[in-house]
């Protein structure tokens, strides 16, 4: 998985916000144009000293997590997150780093409270139905993950990873027709590790 893809576009999204001409808005775009270049140890820098003007500032706080998250020290996000979501408890995009924080962290069961949250937030979060999904394939529930990403390609039906991971629990109980399909839908969306199930499930030539 490639936590940049659904973690980037958050950074840059908030990175924008309530920005005034103060030191700490200062140094707050300092450390989100060190996100864009991904320098991602001094936008943590420059993020703690945004913190350490202004302990209210809750973005300085979501963008230092996500910064972590993104160098794959999943344990240091969350505290952040913890703070933010005191604050705010309708952040989504606390709530989808902290989430997927705890995925990565083999807490499932923090992981899917927080992913229900999410849903309850937006319905339509491609996002939390995909990673559930695959807190749930790793938790070996694969009638809920197939579920889960089910949903997620509703939402998203041109998303080849959630044809690939469904496929895969399809295998995990037997349905070796339906892994097929969404193998080769993956593959049709340029998937490159569907390839290699392919030959194995499904006589691929």
């Amino acid at each position: 998985m490639n936590l940049k893809k659904y973690t980037t576009g958050l950074i840059i999204l908030l990175s924008f916000a309530n920005i005034q001409a103060q030191d700490a808005d200062q140094l707050f775009l300092d450390g989100c144009q060190q996100v864009t270049e991904g320098k991602y140890k001094k936008a943590v820098k420059s993020f703690s000293l945004v913190i350490e003007a202004d302990s209210t500032f809750d973005f300085a706080y979501v963008n230092r997590a996500s910064c972590y998250a993104l160098m794959g020290n999943y344990k240091k996000a969350i505290p952040d997150l913890n703070i933010v979501i005191k604050n705010d408890p309708n952040s989504e995009f606390a709530y989808e780093t902290r989430a997927y924080s705890f995925y990565a962290t083999k807490q499932y069961d923090r992981a899917l409270k927080d992913f229900a949250t999410i849903i309850k937030i937006n319905p339509d979060s491609n996002f939390a139905y995909f990673h559930r999904g695959l807190t749930y394939q790793a938790l070996k529930n694969h009638k809920l993950a197939i579920a889960d990403f089910t949903t997620s390609i509703s939402i998203n039906p041109d998303d080849y990873e959630t044809y690939y991971f469904r496929a895969k629990s399809y295998i995990a109980t037997d349905n070796y027709q339906a892994a097929c399909e969404d193998l080769n839908k993956a593959e049709k969306l340029g998937y490159p590790k569907s390839l290699k199930k392919l030959k194995k499930h499904c006589n691929y030539r």
